[in-house]
């Protein structure tokens, strides 16, 4: 007969309550919300985090005593559900190159290229292709930097020339022939930033 009661299934009441007095012995703890049971924390205000005296303190003379004005900025941006640690983040637009925002790609542009400001309107596009480039950036370029497969990688998915219509090649010593229709308006930058330095890049039609 004892054995037919323990197996009567056990109410979903009585395994709150079993968690709940669990968890109490364990920690000491009134840290639950269950049932319309609200956590002790819910009468937690900044005021009630300090003694006193430091209130009146930082009340008589608030540019002296900081540390109340500093805990209750903290809170503000710890429960802002817009801006705050509590927000909504899109993670895809961090972890996936392709959903990067404008405003983390100008991050990334600088982290990658930080002797050369790409955010001004001639560069807009270079951004957006920013995206395609950085995939597989560490591999195809950062690793071989400088060599004509890197600099062919980045002609191609950053500056966005066609594949096959893009070479790139060692001339005579100091010397890098360019046989794409790379705009003018990008040499600057590829000078700058992209072929190695003291050499000379030498443009051809494809």
């Amino acid at each position: 007969m004892i054995l037919l009661f323990n197996h009567i299934p056990v109410t979903l009441e009585g395994k709150i309550n079993k968690m709940l007095s669990i968890a109490q012995a364990a920690y000491g703890s009134d840290f639950y919300d269950v049932a319309g049971q609200r956590w002790l924390g819910d009468n937690l205000t900044v005021d009630s985090l300090f003694p006193k005296w430091i209130l009146k303190e930082a009340n008589d003379d608030p540019d002296n005593v900081l540390i109340v004005e500093i805990v209750k900025s903290f809170n503000r941006w710890l429960f802002d559900v817009e801006r705050g640690y509590g927000a909504a983040v899109p993670w895809e637009t961090i972890h996936v190159p392709s959903k990067l925002t404008d405003k983390l790609l100008l991050g990334l542009a600088d982290l990658y290229f930080p002797q050369f400001d790409l955010s001004g309107p001639d560069y807009s596009d270079i951004l957006q292709n920013l995206k395609k480039f950085s995939i597989f950036a560490d591999e195809n370029y950062f690793n071989i930097k400088g060599t004509p497969d890197a600099i062919k990688y980045l002609l191609t998915t950053l500056i966005g020339i066609p594949y096959n219509q893009c070479e790139v090649f060692s001339g005579s010593p100091g010397f890098l022939i360019i046989r794409a229709n790379v705009p003018d308006k990008y040499k600057s930058f590829l000078n700058k930033c992209v072929y190695p330095a003291g050499v000379v890049a030498l443009y051809e039609t494809p």
